[in-house]
């Protein structure tokens, strides 16, 4: 098998120890990268607005008000609903209703390049998008 992905790719030389490396490598780096981004994540919600803020090798930080936002879009992807998680987005003018498939997100970093938030992994995440688009909507009725 291994042989063959060398020779269909041609990324590796046949024989080589280079694909071990470089995915043991991609392995003891990008996983606690991650851990270390999840921890360095924070969302404060306020009346009016949320904030947010994420990174570890940089940090980025948003604040959105929650008039500006357009849509709020619950997902539970499978490993999500097993552990009971979900991912709230908030969607304002600039950003389409879903996030677009970034890879950058998948290793836990990349947030806060779009318009909008996404609030990944939420406990209870039926009643926490309750709770949020209610905020949104109590935002919505003032204007």
């Amino acid at each position: 098998m291994s042989q063959i992905l060398a020779q269909s790719t041609g990324l590796f030389a046949r024989d080589s120890r280079a694909p071990f490396i470089f995915f043991g490598a991609l392995a003891f780096f990008g996983i606690p990268a991650v851990e270390l981004n999840y921890a360095r994540t924070e969302y404060q919600f306020f009346e009016k607005r949320v904030e947010f803020e994420e990174g570890f090798f940089s940090i980025n930080k948003k604040v959105i008000k929650f008039r500006d936002v357009k849509e709020v879009t619950l997902r539970k992807g499978f490993l999500q609903r097993f552990y009971g998680l979900g991912t709230i987005y908030l969607a304002t003018l600039a950003t389409g209703s879903i996030p677009s498939f970034r890879p950058f997100n998948a290793v836990g970093f990349g947030n806060i390049s779009g318009s909008g938030i996404s609030v990944r992994d939420v406990q209870d995440p039926d009643r926490t998008f309750d709770q949020i688009k209610g905020l949104v909507d109590a935002c919505r009725d003032q204007n």
